[in-house]
């Protein structure tokens, strides 16, 4: 069953329809009423979590703690991480926005660096000035695999 997230953004006593492959009597070929509370605990649950939070591209299921370190959809982490800006020095966890993620095939996040501004820019410019060997092997292995 898939449910999109604007339905559920409608009043209160909306009904869903989606039809249940038990059995194939009319009856159930015609599907069952579920309110939008009905549904809202059913998307929190472990099962509909770990299939909406499973990468489109290596399958891994970040609900899971699982990932992979080379797909640029998981980014290299599960469904958060450290501070991509500062590397984690400012001790904030980001969490994966799993929309994003999914509709672009890259690996988007929601967060603020709690560094000031300025040191924030110092960390930018350090990640976007290295021209060591090292960082130009890394930046086109990324556009390789990407």
């Amino acid at each position: 069953m898939f449910v999109s997230d604007e339905l559920l953004e409608g009043p209160r006593n909306n009904t869903v329809y989606y039809s249940i492959p038990n059995t194939n009597t009319d009856e159930d070929k015609q599907g069952k009423n579920f309110t939008k509370d009905e549904v809202e605990e059913m998307m929190k649950s472990d099962d509909y979590q770990r299939k909406i939070a499973t990468c489109h591209l290596c399958r891994e299921c970040w609900f899971n703690n699982s990932y992979s370190d080379n797909c640029c959809e998981c980014g290299g982490y599960s469904l958060s991480r450290p501070c991509p800006i500062c590397q984690g020095q400012c001790s904030q966890i980001w969490t994966r926005n799993i929309r994003s993620s999914h509709t672009y095939h890259q690996a988007y996040w929601d967060g603020t660096c709690k560094l000031p501004p300025d040191v924030q820019q110092a960390f930018f410019m350090r990640n976007v000035v290295d021209s060591s060997e090292q960082t130009l092997a890394e930046g086109m292995q990324d556009l390789s695999t990407c």
